[in-house]
């Protein structure tokens, strides 16, 4: 068993909001990971970051269309994110963080020294789009054509998103200026930093099926890697011709910046040093260091969507064994989802196509969200979301199954018992073979990264509980004067309450903390390795409100004529 669990999700962009794909792409299953992490092995033992990618054309684009500066954009979406990721109780160690930080400058700094000093850095004069009109070079996202290989033909300079290709400007058909449209573009010499990918391809292609098959990465991972593994990877330029980023530390280079894709995966060990682990005044015992330089100690899986698997399997810790004198701790699982696509096409934000996290939240409670995205999370194909999907998720599950059940529980009690739980009957039935099945199965799941089978687990222990209250239908015991069974059948039922809200927590933490609160918040939400009885007889509950509410008729046709595109 390792002593550290290290757990990253994906930088989001801070040129817009997040929206439900980008949520379930990497977010949110890895904080349910981190959540049972925690609950298992001891809040201590996790590290979950993640913040900000605040560098990068896409910034400089966005800040001109919405006429400020970009670090003000930047810092702008920068709040929202943590906003709705709060909103959305994600469990980052050290809060939400940022790319654009005087860490993060000095890191990448001395990552570039590291490999210029190695030889994993050389200089090219190459031809680069140039916009005439502009009187600009155009960096990767701030040029737009069609795609050489699949011709789709709003392909971006860095990389085509409907094939996944990754593409240089000059590749490009029929380039564009991506925020005018402008056509007049020249190709004009221009002198930049290239990192020397192929010195390392052998050494992480050893490293990448040392690992892969050891630590189970996902399909989508592991066949994608190989893939890549299997072409001619290029070796990436590492400058821009841009006004915004992290600074080149080398003479000749003072007015280019880094490419955002060379100091984007360090933002994890930046943000890091900012979270202080530990409460680590630095990076001694406790503190970062011993996640990031943890060896064989500390177990590191990485969460993204399936776009940004050649940058993690690759380019990241290509560059980390490149750093030689480093010793940088590499990824253990690699989990690469697919896309959820909303109501049949693509969620774009250009489009309007799609639900924006700081738009779902004000229709749907954080939970409802989290469990409808986890039971439809796209791990093996791209998958489709639809507002009555997660309609009937909602009603049927949470609100059909566990809110109904702990509301009839509690409710039934008070009324024929009080406020106490009523005491158990020794010799009675109770459904633990059933439970300690579903939790093998569910903690094995989840211990694995494979979330649409742990919810269906989860979803296979509420219909125990059902099934056992309406087989023993403790309603009809009272009504026939039989109040010791009567009594002994709801006891069980609140020892499922409890139980459920151990198992439930990594999913819907909100519902989970009312549960634990229906015996006072002195119960804590540690993973259980069986089903057992924590609530003594006698002890004082209180009835909960609903945890769920129904999403009827009139809500769905809200929600679609808001969100649904004709």
């Amino acid at each position: 068993m390792k002593n550290k669990y290290l757990i990253t999700s994906a930088l989001p962009y801070v040129n817009n909001i997040p929206h439900i794909g980008n949520f379930v792409g990497s977010v949110l299953p890895a904080d349910v990971y981190a959540r049972f992490m925690r609950a298992r092995h001891g809040a201590e033992k996790v590290l979950f970051v993640c913040g900000a990618d605040a560098h990068g054309s896409p910034v400089v684009i966005s800040a001109k269309k919405e006429g400020i500066p970009v670090e003000e954009l930047a810092n702008k979406y920068h709040s929202l994110h943590a906003k709705v990721f709060q909103e959305f109780e994600i469990s980052f160690d050290g809060g939400y963080g940022t790319t654009h930080s005087e860490l993060q400058t000095k890191l990448v700094h001395e990552l570039f020294s590291a490999l210029d000093r190695n030889g994993f850095v050389e200089e090219k004069t190459t031809m680069q789009p140039y916009s005439v009109d502009d009187d600009m070079f155009l960096a990767d996202r701030q040029i737009e054509g069609t795609c050489p290989k699949c011709g789709y033909e709003k392909a971006r300079g860095d990389q085509c998103d409907k094939c996944s290709e990754l593409l240089d400007p000059t590749d490009l058909i029929k380039p564009y200026v991506a925020d005018t449209g402008g056509k007049n573009i020249e190709m004009r010499e221009t002198k930049n930093l290239f990192y020397r990918m192929d010195l390392v391809k052998d050494d992480v292609k050893k490293w990448v099926m040392d690992t892969a098959e050891k630590n189970k990465w996902s399909a989508s991972a592991f066949n994608a890697t190989k893939k890549y593994l299997a072409e001619d990877v290029p070796n990436p330029s590492i400058t821009r011709d841009l006004p915004w980023g992290i600074p080149v530390n080398k003479p000749g280079y003072e007015n280019k910046v880094f490419y955002v894709w060379f100091d984007a995966p360090w933002g994890y060990v930046s943000i890091s040093q900012a979270a202080k682990p530990g409460r680590a005044e630095a990076d001694g015992e406790g503190g970062w260091a011993d996640w990031w330089h943890g060896g064989d100690d500390c177990h590191y899986t990485q969460f993204m969507g399936k776009d940004n698997i050649k940058f993690h399997a690759l380019f990241f810790p290509g560059q980390e064994i490149a750093w030689a004198d480093g010793n940088w701790k590499k990824v253990d699982l690699l989990k690469g989802l697919n896309f959820l696509n909303f109501e049949g096409a693509k969620i774009s934000k250009s489009t309007g196509n799609g639900i924006f996290l700081d738009q779902a939240i004000l229709d749907a409670p954080a939970d409802a969200w989290r469990y409808a995205l986890m039971a439809s999370a796209p791990e093996t194909d791209d998958t489709d979301f639809t507002i009555r999907r997660f309609a009937d998720i909602v009603n049927k599950d949470l609100n059909g199954m566990l809110g109904n059940f702990v509301s009839r529980v509690c409710k039934l009690c008070e009324k024929n018992f009080g406020n106490n739980v009523p005491a158990f009957k020794k010799g009675f039935e109770t459904p633990t073979r059933k439970m300690d099945g579903h939790l093998s199965e569910l903690t094995a799941a989840l211990d694995a990264c494979e979330f649409r089978k742990a919810v269906e687990r989860l979803r296979s222990m509420w219909a125990v509980a059902n099934e056992y209250m309406t087989e023993q239908a403790p309603w009809t015991l009272v009504k026939d004067g039989d109040m010791d069974a009567a009594g002994a059948v709801l006891n069980e039922c609140f020892q499922m309450i409890d139980f459920f809200a151990r198992v439930s927590a990594p999913f819907i933490p909100g519902a989970a903390a009312k549960m634990r609160d229906i015996f006072g918040n002195s119960r804590d939400l540690s993973w259980p390795v069986k089903y057992e009885w924590r609530i003594q007889d006698g002890k004082p509950f209180v009835v909960p409100e609903n945890l769920f509410e129904r999403i009827d008729e009139d809500k769905i046709a809200e929600m679609t004529a808001k969100y649904v595109k004709k």
